[in-house]
Parts: C-alpha cells; sequence; structure tokens
C-alpha cells in the first residue's frame, strides 16, 4: 500500500510539473549597427514575452537564452538608442538573429550598454559584468578605481606611503583571486600589488567577476573567483577615443585610442595612455605625502584578424612608471629624511587563435600564449627591494559540443502510465594541455631570493545542460610543479533553473596559490618591520564551497533582481603574515590550526521608475585565522558591508547622475601593546560611511563628467606610527583601514568624434 502511494505521490508531481519540462529555450544573438554601419553585439538588451514577466538581458557578446511556452510568440526587445520592436517568433523557431535599427540618426548616437551591471543568468558560475557604461560611472581612472560602484569587490590601500593598494574579494586579500586579461593569467607574482594601476580604464570594454570556484581551464590559482578584464578590440571599438582627467591634487591624464580597418578581416588598434602626479599633498601634517608622486606612459597595440573560421588575436604592451614619496623634507634633504622610489619597467606579449571545424557538431581549438618581463626596483628608506619576473603561458584548449535526445518513460513508475517525455541533452566536453614557467629574482635587505618554476598541466571539463533546467559541470586537472610536486584540482558546479525566474547555483571547488611574500606584502616593506620567513614555506591550498540564488521578480511594473549568495573559503594550508606577536616584526610561516572565511551577502537591484537604476546590498565576513596557536579575527577587515549606488538618465540619455553610498563596518586592528603608549593603537576601528558622486553631460560628440570622491572628507587619523621617527622601530605605515587623502574632487572630457 505505501509503494503504491509513493508511485502516485511521485507520479503527480511529475505531471503536475509537465508545462515547466515542456518549456523550450529560445537563443538567440542581438545587433546593433555602429558608425561605421557594422554589425556589433549589443550587451543588456533587455528582451520579455508579451504580458508576461519573463525576461533576460542579452549577455557577453549580444547571445541571450529566454525561457518559452507555447503561449510565448510575441517578444519585446529594447536598447538605450532604439525604439522598442515586438517581434513575433514562431513555435517551432529555437534560434534567433535580431538587428535593431536606431531611432536616431547613427552619426548622433554611440552604440552602449544601458545596464551598468549585468547578472551573467547564462553562465554556470555566479558571474557579473561591469559594463562600459558601468565604468564611466566614476573616474576608473585604471583598474583599481573600477569597483567604485560595484558590491562584490573592495579596493584598499595596503600602506600610508607607496599608493599601493590591492582588492579584496570574499573577505580575502587579492592574492587568493584570479586576475585575468581576455582569460589569459596577468597580475601574477611581482605585479600582483601594484599591477592594478597597469590597466587603464579606457583601455577597458568590461570586467568580469566570478565569485568561488571557477572553471579549471584557466588553472589551479583561483581561489575566491577570478576577474577578467576584457580590452577594448580593434573590430569593435570606437575609430577615435581620447580622455582626459584631473583633479585637486593636480593629477593629470590622457588617454587615446584608435583603430584602422584594413579590410572586413583584418584590423588593428593603438591604445596609449599618460598620467603624472607632481604635487605635494600633505592634508594631516604629519610630514609625509599623502600620495605619492607618480609618472607612467603606457601604450598597447593589438591586432584582430577573423574570417567565418579563424579568429587570431596578437597583442605587445609596454610600462614605464615611476613613483615617489616619503617625507615632504626629503626633496629638499634626502640624507636625513625618509624617502621611497619605485621604479618598473614591464613588457608584455599576446597570441590568441582560434579555429572552428567545419562539422555538424561544434568543434573548436584554440592556442593562448603570453610572455611577461617585469622589472621592479625599490627603496623604502635604508631598505632596497628588487625583483625580477619572466614569465611564459600557454594554453592548448580542444572543444566539442553534440546533442542527444532523452527519454523519460513513466512506465517506470506505473505500469499502466505510457506517458513519455522527450528532452534533449547538450554535452560539452573541453580538454587542454597547459604551461606555466615563472623565473623569480628577489633581492630584499641584502638577502637573495631566487626560485624557478616550471608547470606543466592537463585538464579536462565536462558540461552537460538541459536536465530540466538542471546544468552540472565536472571539471579537474592536474598539475606537476617542479618544487612542490603535483597539485590536484577538482571543481564541481550545478546550475537548477527553478523556473524561468529563480536560478540556483552550488559550487565547490579546490585551489592552489604560491606565496610571492614580497610582493604580496609590499605596504610592510614602508615600515620598519623586519621580515621573520620561519620556516619553508609550502604551498597554500584551500577548499571554497559556494550557494548563490538569483530572482527577477515584479512589483507591479518595477523590474528587480535579488540575489542571496554564501561561500565559505578553508584553508588546508596557508602562508600566516603574523603582525600580532612583535610590532617591530612581520612572521611568516605555514597555517598550523584553523584559517576559513565565511561570506554572506544579499544584493537588491531595481529600476523604480524609468531611467533610475537602484543597487543595493550587504555584506558580512567573517575571517579567522590562527595567529601563533590562538585563532583570531584577521585585522583590517570591515565585518560588515553596507552599499547603495543611485544612477539616474535622463530620458534623452544626455545627462548621468551617480551616488554611491558605501558603509564599512568596524574591525579588528593588529596588536600594538607593546609599543610604547604613544604608538599604540585601539582594539578596533570604528564604521565609517563614504560617498561618491558624479554627474556626466553628453554631447553630440563629446561628454564632460564632474565627480568627488570621499565627500564627506573621512580620514584615517594618524595613518603611521611614529611619524616623526621613520628611522625607529617603531615607523610603520601599513596599519591602513580608511582612506589618507581625503575628499577629492575631479574633472574629466571624453572625446568620441
Amino acid at each position: 500500500m505505501k509503494k503504491a502511494v509513493f508511485k502516485f505521490i511521485i507520479i503527480l508531481l511529475l505531471t503536475s510539473n509537465l508545462n515547466s519540462f515542456a518549456e523550450t529555450k529560445l537563443k538567440g544573438i542581438i545587433y546593433g549597427i555602429n558608425e561605421s554601419k557594422e554589425k556589433i553585439p549589443l550587451i543588456g538588451a533587455s528582451l520579455r514575452w508579451l504580458e508576461t514577466n519573463t525576461g533576460t538581458l542579452s549577455q557577453n557578446n549580444g547571445e541571450f537564452e529566454i525561457s518559452r511556452t507555447n503561449d510565448n510568440k510575441l517578444l519585446i526587445v529594447s536598447f538605450i538608442g532604439y525604439g522598442k520592436d515586438t517581434i513575433e517568433v514562431p513555435y517551432n523557431k529555437t534560434f534567433l538573429e535580431i538587428t535593431l535599427n536606431s531611432n536616431l540618426e547613427l552619426n548622433e548616437i554611440i552604440v552602449e550598454a544601458h545596464q551598468s551591471t549585468i547578472i551573467n543568468k547564462s553562465n554556470i558560475e555566479k558571474s557579473e559584468t561591469i559594463t562600459m557604461h558601468g565604468l564611466r560611472k566614476a573616474a576608473c581612472c585604471n583598474l583599481g578605481e573600477s569597483f567604485q560602484t560595484n558590491a562584490s569587490v573592495d579596493v584598499e590601500y595596503t600602506d600610508a606611503v607607496s599608493g599601493a593598494k590591492q582588492i579584496k574579494l570574499l573577505g580575502l586579500d587579492g592574492s587568493y583571486t584570479q586576475i585575468m586579461t581576455e582569460k589569459i593569467p596577468n597580475l601574477r607574482g611581482i605585479s600582483s600589488t601594484y599591477g592594478l594601476n597597469y590597466i587603464p580604464g579606457p583601455w577597458m570594454e568590461a570586467i568580469s567577476i566570478s565569485k568561488g570556484a571557477s572553471s579549471v581551464t584557466t588553472g589551479y590559482e583561483s581561489i575566491t573567483g577570478q576577474i577578467d578584464v576584457d580590452y577594448k578590440k580593434p573590430h569593435t571599438s570606437e575609430p577615435l577615443f581620447i580622455n582626459l582627467f584631473s583633479d585637486q591634487f593636480a593629477r593629470l591624464e590622457a588617454d587615446m585610442n584608435t583603430n584602422y580597418h584594413f579590410d572586413d578581416i583584418l584590423s588593428t588598434m593603438l591604445l596609449l595612455h599618460a598620467n603624472s602626479m607632481q604635487y605635494k599633498h600633505d592634508s594631516n601634517n604629519d610630514g609625509f605625502l599623502d600620495l605619492p608622486l607618480n609618472d607612467q606612459i603606457n601604450a598597447m597595440n593589438r591586432w584582430n584578424f577573423i574570417n567565418d573560421n579563424t579568429h587570431i588575436q596578437f597583442a605587445i604592451k609596454g610600462l614605464y612608471e615611476n613613483r615617489n614619496g616619503g617625507q615632504k623634507a626629503f626633496y629638499d634633504n634626502p640624507f636625513n629624511h625618509y624617502g621611497f622610489n619605485i621604479h618598473t619597467e614591464r613588457y608584455e606579449v599576446l597570441w590568441k587563435s582560434g579555429y572552428i571545424f567545419e562539422s555538424e557538431n561544434y568543434k573548436s581549438i584554440a592556442l593562448i600564449l603570453s610572455a611577461i618581463d617585469h622589472k621592479q626596483f625599490a627603496t623604502f628608506g635604508y631598505r632596497n627591494y628588487n625583483g625580477k619576473q619572466k614569465s611564459l603561458y600557454a594554453n592548448l584548449i580542444y572543444e566539442f559540443v553534440f546533442e542527444t535526445n532523452q527519454n523519460y518513460d513513466l512506465n517506470t513508475l506505473n505500469h499502466n502510465d505510457s506517458t513519455t517525455i522527450n528532452t534533449e541533452l547538450q554535452h560539452k566536453i573541453s580538454l587542454g594541455l597547459s604551461w606555466q614557467f615563472d623565473e623569480y629574482d628577489e633581492t630584499f635587505a641584502n638577502s637573495n631570493y631566487y626560485r624557478n618554476e616550471n608547470i606543466p598541466g592537463i585538464f579536462c571539463e565536462y558540461t552537460l545542460k538541459e536536465i530540466y533546467g538542471l546544468t552540472l559541470q565536472i571539471g579537474t586537472r592536474l598539475d606537476k610543479h617542479n618544487l612542490f610536486g603535483n597539485f590536484f584540482t577538482p571543481r564541481f558546479h550545478l546550475k537548477y533553473n527553478l523556473n524561468s525566474a529563480t536560478i540556483i547555483r552550488a559550487s565547490i571547488g579546490k585551489g592552489y596559490h604560491i606565496a610571492n611574500i614580497f610582493a604580496e606584502h609590499s605596504g610592510v616593506m614602508a615600515s620598519s618591520r623586519q621580515f621573520i620567513i620561519e620556516e619553508n614555506l609550502n604551498p597554500e591550498t584551500a577548499w571554497n564551497y559556494g550557494l548563490n540564488i538569483t530572482n527577477d521578480f515584479y512589483i507591479n511594473d518595477i523590474a528587480s533582481t535579488i540575489i542571496i549568495d554564501f561561500y565559505r573559503t578553508d584553508f588546508t594550508n596557508q602562508v600566516i603574515f603574523d603582525l600580532e606577536r612583535d610590532p617591530s616584526k612581520a612572521y611568516f610561516y605555514n597555517l598550523k590550526g584553523k584559517s576559513y572565511s565565511n561570506s554572506f551577502q544579499i544584493n537588491l537591484i531595481f529600476e523604480p521608475i524609468d531611467g533610475l537604476e537602484i543597487n543595493t546590498a550587504y555584506r558580512l565576513n567573517d575571517v579567522k585565522m590562527t595567529f601563533n596557536g590562538k585563532l583570531l579575527q584577521k585585522p583590517l577587515i570591515p565585518k560588515h558591508k553596507g552599499f547603495l549606488n543611485l544612477a539616474y538618465k535622463t530620458t534623452n540619455n544626455n545627462w548621468n547622475f551617480d551616488w554611491t553610498f558605501d558603509l564599512n563596518g568596524g574591525g579588528r586592528l593588529p596588536n600594538t601593546s607593546k609599543n610604547p603608549v604613544e604608538y599604540q593603537l585601539e582594539k578596533e576601528f570604528p564604521p565609517y560611511l563614504l560617498l561618491h558622486a558624479q554627474i556626466e553631460k553628453k554631447f553630440k560628440s563629446f561628454s564632460i563628467y564632474l565627480g568627488a570622491e570621499n565627500l564627506t572628507n573621512y580620514k584615517q587619523q594618524n595613518p603611521i606610527l611614529a611619524a616623526n621617527e621613520p628611522f625607529s622601530n617603531y615607523f610603520d605605515s601599513s596599519i591602513i583601514w580608511a582612506p589618507i587623502e581625503g575628499r577629492k574632487i575631479y574633472l574629466g572630457i571624453r572625446i568620441f568624434p
């Protein structure tokens, strides 16, 4: 009897959901026409079935995917600069190519995404993309300044002297986040700290942020997530773009991008950047410059070749940077005062090629090559640091996709029922070989540290789509490190479309990181602390577990999205950076005990009226590490984070207004109780609020933007311990938890003739 009841319940559940089983997916691409009358993919175009709440946005490359039933026939498509279009879609249509016509003269508009942040719903990983429109909501002079209007990523100064910045994701340092440029691992090793300044904002087309375990195809280094930068491309970017910027501290920046099309197949692009900061600013009168003086020249030339089956990209990039600072009096008498200087030269070459085979099933092969030569020479007071890095990277990926029909027969549940459900499963398999070579030659405090890393790897990743809205991805890779042995990296992702509006994701994965203690903790060099390496440091190893829910809903006619996610990172080994034991020393040793991070975030995005986009979020970080046998909250990490961004654009898109409120909760400070009383700090730092704003006025061929960062002028008081005794044992500029430069007002112009 119980068995019969059980069968009846299962049959009832299955048949009650036949409508959802019968749902199909309409896929396609949305294009627009640019000034050169070329078709370009539109990112962030809105699609919605008539008289329903079922909708989506086009993703990278203009691709979209939207659920439909037999009741859905009329599709409403809209994009800024275009009138709404209603398209009749035949019931048997599964792929649709849409080209939108402008409702303005082509020479009067620049095609750009309406959405500042796109929640990528088609990806199996939880990810979001900051579009070009989103990047222009703030000054965004470089990558390190591009997350001001984003709730997921924090960027903070490492010290009060050098101006170096680092990102934080899931409450952990940026060294655990894999930073890439167009799917190529970048800003690693010696460049991990200052590298955020090496990518100018006007060069970027979009930034993709994914949390948690990522695909094994890009390596073993991602632990907390990935940040992938897309540069502007020769075949889709503006023919000419110029950006000029200045702020109240006399920081000057200039950018110029230009491209040339030889024909429909071959195109090239030149990207130029220069910045200079020569104003000696000391707002708190501690004798030290709040911001370093800086000169940078940055250039990249990239080429693009594309035909029916082959796509080749090649680029070469060079950078020169010189930054210096310290005590203001250092410039008058360098022998008796504290100063620092960092000189950097960096060269990059990359090659990407892909070929699509002509066959019934989708098959492709791609080769990615990269070479980097990085030199950095630094002086901090009486201490010198010289770092050289040579890196080579290769990744060969073979990918194929095939589909199979699958029948689900309810006869297995009840012999009297002959109902059969047909569905189509998509299988995707990625196979590949990779190789990473790194040569590090570092000298610090008259000691030399040299190592040569040679790491070949092999990987396989399998993705299964469309099991009643369920997508699975299983990946694994094996890398053989010449110094540390085998790295085995398993990763698993699950995505379930509960319905057309709700997506549930789960992930688990392992990651590795080889600590570069000098580059990753360069802020401590700007102090008198001695670096104490207590033992041979092993690779850092961690597991990351993630759960995410994304839901689209309407309140009346207000489209809204809520995102809830939780990620936990468990370290099985970590290189502990210990500032607790002795204020005059920085200890490095392998983890002996527990180390973990719990990060919970809830994010609500909605548009209450036409033109007003509201993005609000709350995040809780619980990050603990074992320091010298004691499990403590990690210092300098705000436990709570509140975020609110208001973005309003007028109907004709001629005016853009942006306001960002950034509330940082309090947190723990490193132990300074062994210092003299005058150099001791409180046990915790207080909560504080930052306010940023920008106004942009657009004209036919240029726009002017005026903005302010830290409008409330909130500053950390006395950010440098023993600033009056920079050569004493108590001098420390690395305990930074809030801004140090105060309010900054800036003005810029973007020209696109």
